[in-house]
């Protein structure tokens, strides 16, 4: 790799700048080839039986009488009475089988994770709820990521400054918006490497939406430019479980699309002074945005099925348990009653573009996975619940 040119003291030229993202392209590329050795690509984890038994809700029993009947995949294993192994995929086949979670019915559920304040875990979270819902619950998800930053394009494997350009991004769908023309929303999803998940990537060429997206609405004041994303995912809306959009840490036209596009919002806020601070700005920038524009040309104002707080990084340092206490205190019943906890596991999983059920049973001890791991299977399965819930009410 090229070493960083010398610059002339006190002088930045544009030449420069380029020059320094072009060598943090190939760092990036480099750091995620490494990670990624031998794969070219990420795989999904192995899944040991006694997981397998535990999100099913079955015993060992069970799995053998199953087993026997050979309706549902074997697994694999090293040799006989060595205990099975499972791919996401086979693990996904039994859940459904014994699980029998409820049909969809009605369209996908657009979820959005969002909060103005960066470091809150929103990525992780948005990452998390997609393989979770998929692997746990059998779900159809797609993941639409709708930062520039393309982080979450980045867990899934995908260097989004070298890999993605704008045409595999929601840039098509935004200016078709800006030409008046339509657009098919179904040539934009792609496989990703966990099972019945796909994903929207994204580039750093989404900046461009926040000038496209007013542009077309400055001429035409008949045109509703918090809608295109709204509008879009329509077309996607039979094919999908699940649509999860995660969002840039700030109020950008494109969070504002996703807001008025989202049947439920998940807002994760970390117990510190400044993220607390910065979650009261957020309410009131909310508030304002839904209740300052109409979200349908019929006048019915926006609604969500549930707009949630969760709690992420969570210590068991006293301020932080204040905090906590507070935001339960004002936030209520909005509150999910499950707290994700800090832990050097997840910053480890971060540096290597990877989530807890990126996680086998080789990577880490059993009980200290499943210490972290439990939190967010109890927040994917509660999500699951109470849209089940909603989908049972539109019958």
């Amino acid at each position: 790799m090229d070493t960083i040119k010398k610059l002339k003291a006190g002088k930045t030229t544009g030449a420069d700048l380029m020059h320094l993202a072009k060598l943090s392209d190939g760092m990036l590329q480099k750091i995620r080839d490494e990670m990624l050795e031998p794969f070219p690509r990420k795989v999904p984890p192995i899944i040991s039986s006694s997981r397998l038994q535990e999100m099913c809700g079955i015993d060992k029993q069970r799995m053998g009488y199953v087993l026997k009947k050979g309706e549902l995949p074997a697994g694999t294993q090293a040799k006989a009475g060595s205990p099975r192994q499972f791919t996401v995929e086979e693990t996904i086949a039994w859940i459904r089988s014994e699980r029998n979670p409820l049909p969809r019915n009605g369209p996908a559920k657009v979820i959005v994770v969002a909060n103005f304040k960066g470091g809150v875990t929103k990525t992780t979270t948005s990452t998390l709820l997609a393989q979770g819902l998929s692997m746990r619950r059998g779900r159809r998800v797609l993941h639409i990521d709708l930062d520039p930053q393309g982080s979450a394009s980045t867990l899934y494997g995908i260097n989004p400054h070298a890999e993605v350009d704008s045409s595999q991004t929601v840039m098509p769908l935004i200016e078709a918006y800006l030409e008046g023309q339509p657009f098919d929303m179904t040539t934009l999803p792609v496989p990703t490497y966990w099972p019945n998940v796909d994903i929207i990537p994204s580039s750093t060429e989404l900046f461009n939406a926040e000038f496209m997206l007013p542009a077309r609405a400055a001429s035409d004041g008949e045109v509703r430019f918090e809608q295109v994303l709204h509008d879009g995912l329509a077309q996607l809306k039979d094919t999908y479980d699940y649509i999860i959009v995660d969002t840039a840490p700030t109020l950008s036209y494109l969070t504002i699309n996703a807001i008025f596009a989202a049947d439920g919002v998940i807002v994760p806020v970390v117990p510190d002074m400044l993220s607390f601070a910065s979650m009261v700005q957020f309410w009131h920038l909310f508030g304002d945005l839904i209740n300052g524009m109409q979200a349908f040309d019929d006048g019915r104002a926006k609604e969500f099925d549930f707009v949630d707080v969760l709690v992420t990084r969570m210590t068991s340092k006293p301020a932080a348990q204040i905090l906590q206490g507070w935001i339960t205190q004002i936030y209520g019943s909005r509150v999910v009653p499950i707290e994700i906890p800090e832990s050097d596991l997840a910053r480890n999983t971060n540096m290597r573009f990877s989530t807890f059920y990126d996680l086998g049973p080789s990577d880490v001890g059993a009980e200290t996975l499943r210490r972290i791991r439990t939190p967010v299977d109890q927040l994917v399965d509660r999500v699951d619940d109470k849209v089940c819930a909603i989908w049972a009410q539109e019958e």
